[in-house]
């Protein structure tokens, strides 16, 4: 069974977000695909540090007779915990710095995209009484890839 060439832009971003090493994050950082059920401190407090992608079509154009541009919009949520509030904002720093050194190391993501671009980020931290708490990261990178005129199975050239 063939596979389209979206699900294979999906799974090299995937696979990259897999590389993600921050050294100053304690912990190992889980990685999640399209995860339905959101990630909450009390609940799931041994998964993070984590990511989150989430993928959609956010484009597509017939740019010549044998291109098609497509734009996906995958974006990551990085969440992580900390015990102090300044712990928590190094944390995030640090985590940002290694999801950029990571998308920056190969912005072709194999061969398989043609570019990937942020597109948009924010970061917030938990609101509140007490000290440190859940903060996360939040990233959307428009990746670019190009498929054959009416075949999404087929990279064009």
């Amino acid at each position: 069974m063939p596979t389209s060439v979206r699900e294979q832009v999906l799974s090299a971003f995937l696979t990259m977000l897999g590389t993600v090493a921050a050294e100053n994050v304690p912990g190992t950082i889980k990685v999640y695909r399209a995860r339905r059920k959101p990630l909450s401190e009390d609940d799931d407090a041994d998964q993070l540090p984590a990511l989150v992608m989430r993928s959609g079509p956010a484009a597509s154009e017939q740019s010549s007779a044998a291109v098609t541009r497509n734009i996906e919009r995958i974006t990551v949520t990085a969440m992580l915990k900390a015990g102090t509030d300044e712990a928590l904002d190094q944390a995030l720093s640090d985590m940002w710095a290694a999801l950029q050194r990571a998308v920056e190391a190969d912005p072709t993501l194999g061969g398989v995209a043609v570019d990937v671009n942020l597109a948009d980020a924010d970061q917030g931290a938990a609101d509140g009484d007490g000290i440190g708490g859940v903060g996360d990261i939040f990233a959307a990178y428009d990746v670019e890839y190009w498929t054959r005129p009416g075949n999404p199975y087929a990279f064009a050239p």
